[in-house]
């Protein structure tokens, strides 16, 4: 398996800021290059041979949607393989998302016992430039979206809509080990570390201040940033809270289990008004469940990596699993898949080509990474407790979808760090906002640090009139 970005291209050396030239690791300069997808073409000749040789596992007979139950269908895989070797051109896709997206590569230094590794990231300025409040926006992408989550997303929230809106510039690293970021090779590289790699990042790029949002695992990390980062990270958004925070209880935080006790009692009057709480929280949600704090599970399976390596065995041994997934583009399609089909409600949420997408982000490089990374950080029980529990006092924005996550109020997330901004939508089903209704995510995203946040904090107005090109 080649390393991340094998066979991948970069251009001139030329920094993007002074402040890259200033960088040093162990006494060497580091520079911030363009980079440019392009992986050797020996590689993709060897996936294809791998997909030629595949062996399909029976499915049920008669297939019907019983069968999801045991895992992703046949009848799902089989056409994707099809699909896979007889229209799929990734040559055309380097070509679509280096167009899209602009890429560069910098060497940053991990916390100790990791080694430098070099970083790949988006970074695309909104074109409006510093005199139209242009905020730092940091994108912490999930597992298995990559760059790829992006792209229905960052038009929106680079160029306003209208006269007098914010825009962002933006910034996507990729998590080391998933598309084109070096791995780690030692234990350890959670979400913590990760939020040091992408603070390191912004500060090299010349933005001394910076908001950022995520979901699923990409907001274990805006959490680490805002736990450990928040005299440069001003703020955090998120469309996911769930599972990454713990619901009140009479053991955690009891007095906002009271408030929300109290709120139930008298969900349209001012007092659940006054103590964060809508009418629309306690009504029946689309798929007919009340919504009330569940019994806390066990701390190693709440959060998003937890449930996951819980689900698939991987606390313990991610190595074996990935031995079958480094071999067989087909097994890490199915587990792509699977991944997908847990996040959203709707069929037609993903293409055949966008499933082949993020399989290709996870497969170029290899899912090893990934899978320690995720079992690295549900056996951390300290790192958990952080992520769930602990209060800090940099702002949260959510942008909620209550028939999404019925069993977590907005309201819950006042438990760790004060609530800026809550907008609910409600509607169709929604599983993973930023590609299925990114247009409205944009939208709270700019209301969020643009309009509530900008206001609070100087900072964050002063990190707008940078002028990087200078």
């Amino acid at each position: 398996m080649p390393p991340a970005g094998a066979g991948a291209t970069a251009g001139a050396t030329a920094g993007t800021s002074a402040s890259a030239a200033a960088a040093t690791i162990n006494d060497r300069p580091v520079t911030i290059k363009p980079y440019s997808l392009h992986v050797s073409s020996r590689y993709l000749d060897l996936t294809r041979k791998k997909l030629e040789l595949s062996r399909l596992p029976h499915g049920l007979s008669p297939a019907d949607e019983r069968e999801w139950k045991y895992g992703v269908p046949k009848e799902v895989i089989e056409p994707d393989l099809d699909y896979w070797l007889g229209k799929y051109d990734w040559r055309q896709r380097e070509k679509y998302l280096n167009a899209r997206l602009p890429q560069w590569r910098t060497l940053v230094d991990p916390p100790s016992p990791h080694s430098p590794l070099r970083l790949h990231f988006v970074h695309k300025r909104s074109p409006l430039g510093s005199s139209h409040n242009a905020i730092p926006l940091l994108y912490c992408h999930s597992w298995p979206g990559g760059i790829v989550e992006v792209l229905r997303i960052i038009d929106a929230l680079t160029i306003p809509s209208e006269e007098g809106e914010p825009a962002f510039h933006v910034v996507v690293p990729s998590i080391p080990g998933c598309g084109f970021s070096d791995a780690g090779n030692a234990e350890g590289l959670g979400p913590r570390a990760v939020a040091a790699m992408f603070d390191a990042l912004m500060l090299r790029l010349g933005y001394r201040y910076y908001v950022a949002h995520g979901t699923g695992w990409g907001f274990s990390i805006c959490r680490m940033l805002a736990l450990h980062h928040g005299h440069r990270c001003l703020g955090i958004h998120t469309t996911t809270p769930l599972p990454c925070l713990r619901p009140p209880s009479w053991t955690h935080r009891p007095l906002h289990y009271m408030k929300y006790l109290t709120a139930r009692l008298m969900p349209k009057g001012l007092v659940a008004a006054k103590l964060g709480y809508h009418a629309d929280d306690f009504r029946t949600s689309a798929k007919g469940r009340r919504r009330r704090p569940s019994s806390p599970p066990a701390v190693s399976t709440h959060t998003c990596s937890g449930r996951l390596c819980s689900r698939l065995g991987l606390q313990a041994k991610p190595q074996t699993l990935a031995y079958a997934l480094c071999d067989s583009p087909v097994g890490l399609l199915a587990w792509t898949r699977e991944t997908l089909a847990e996040r959203t409600r709707r069929e037609d949420s993903f293409s055949t080509e966008d499933a082949l997408d993020f399989t290709m982000i996870s497969w170029l490089p290899g899912p090893e990474a990934p899978l320690r990374c995720l079992a690295a950080t549900a056996a951390n029980g300290e790192d958990l407790r952080d992520l769930r529990e602990r209060w800090t006092k940099t702002p949260l924005g959510l942008c909620v979808f209550p028939d999404s996550q019925p069993n977590f109020l907005p309201a819950w997330a006042a438990c760790v760090q004060p609530l800026v901004s809550v907008t609910r939508h409600f509607g169709p089903d929604v599983g993973w906002p930023v590609w299925e209704r990114p247009l409205e995510v944009a939208e709270d995203l700019k209301r969020c640090f643009g309009r509530a946040m900008l206001t609070r904090d100087p900072r964050l107005k002063e990190s707008c009139y940078l002028d990087l090109d200078k």
